[in-house]
């Protein structure tokens, strides 16, 4: 038996259900400490070590760069003789500047663009206030990019943006995203923002290059997929091709960006939008006491749009909780999650591994 196939045989009946299918669409909801990552990870092995496809023609997106380096190294230790094991595993915005690298003359751009990071949007964006002779305290720069942020999040250019409401203050925001937007083609560069938005606007405008990466991409996987916003789903559909073999994983109760345009909309939808899709339920933690998981359970239970689940632990030991409210249960979740980290037999060293 070669590592792989111990990498699949330690994983319980449910995780191993998750890696095992592997075509079509899937959709893993894994509540907190139910192994996700591993699940993901060990999942991609599988599809490499059963050659369904070449390391290049697996697409894996995570949210942070951090978990990309983590998968990258996981994926390293089974693929040998790569230090660059999966070349498109990455965040939704690493893997966008690839793509916009490669085609930006498609988009009339140099692929030599710069990114502009956030000093460099506010600079610009009190020029272009100065320049429009509008009241640089009524219009900061937080405020202008906060809404072409939110804009951009849900696929608007200026010319998209509709705005009904006379005399709104979002006119004069949307006029500066205007020249803003101009201002930034010049210098041949994007924002942070820009990188997805224009990798959608290059796949649906040019289907010859659309194509070059559906047929490219045999397999699709997401993790946090909970946390995407409405440009970031279409993105990922507009990849997907005619075999439907997308793989998102993520958990309803853990959204943590909606602040940033996230939509659990994209998490509660995947099975009406891909109608044979496969739904796997990781509801075993390996990371928390049962009377945690109770707690916070009940703190969760007043959430209406989720896709139901439980969560059962691995653990054998655990302390009382009581919560009489939200601000005192998670002030008990708190001392009890401290508590536990301080006594090391609540922590056997054959239960703690990394998930």
């Amino acid at each position: 038996m070669n590592n792989i196939d111990n990498l699949i045989k330690n994983l319980n009946k449910e995780q191993k259900e998750a890696v095992l299918s592997t075509e079509g669409p899937n959709l893993i909801v894994a509540g907190a400490g139910s192994g996700k990552t591993r699940v993901l990870t060990t999942r991609l092995i599988h599809i490499i070590n059963e050659k369904k496809a070449w390391p290049n023609q697996i697409l894996c997106v995570t949210f942070t760069n951090k978990a990309a380096k983590e998968m990258q190294n996981r994926v390293m230790q089974y693929i040998k003789g790569n230090s660059n094991a999966v070349p498109w595993l990455g965040t939704f915005h690493s893997i966008s500047v690839k793509f916009l690298r490669r085609h930006a003359e498609a988009l009339d751009y140099k692929s030599n663009f710069t990114i502009l990071d956030t000093d460099d949007q506010k600079k610009l964006i009190r020029n272009i206030v100065k320049g429009e002779d509008l009241d640089a305290k009524k219009f900061s720069p937080q405020l202008i990019m906060y809404h072409i942020d939110q804009w951009k999040n849900k696929g608007l250019l200026p010319k998209d943006v509709k705005i009904e409401k006379s005399g709104s203050i979002l006119k004069s925001i949307l006029k500066v995203y205007k020249i803003y937007q101009d201002k930034t083609k010049d210098l041949n560069a994007f924002d942070f923002g820009d990188l997805i938005l224009f990798c959608v606007k290059l796949f649906e405008e040019h289907k010859d290059i659309r194509e070059i990466y559906q047929k490219n991409f045999k397999y699709i996987l997401v993790d946090e997929f909970q946390d995407t916003n409405f440009i970031q789903n279409k993105w990922l559909n507009l990849l997907v091709n005619e075999n439907e073999n997308i793989c998102c994983v993520g958990d309803d109760d853990q959204s943590i960006y909606s602040w940033r345009g996230a939509e659990i909309k994209n998490f509660l939808t995947f099975d009406q939008i891909y109608k044979n899709c496969k739904v796997f339920k990781l509801e075993q933690n390996y990371r928390s006491t049962k009377n945690i998981l109770d707690t916070a359970s009940n703190l969760i239970s007043n959430n209406y749009d989720v896709i139901k689940k439980i969560n059962y632990n691995y653990y054998r030991y655990g302390i009382d909780l009581m919560v009489s409210n939200k601000e005192k249960g998670i002030s008990n979740i708190k001392t009890s999650i401290e508590l536990f980290f301080k006594i090391d037999r609540y922590r056997p060293n054959s239960i703690l591994k990394e998930i």
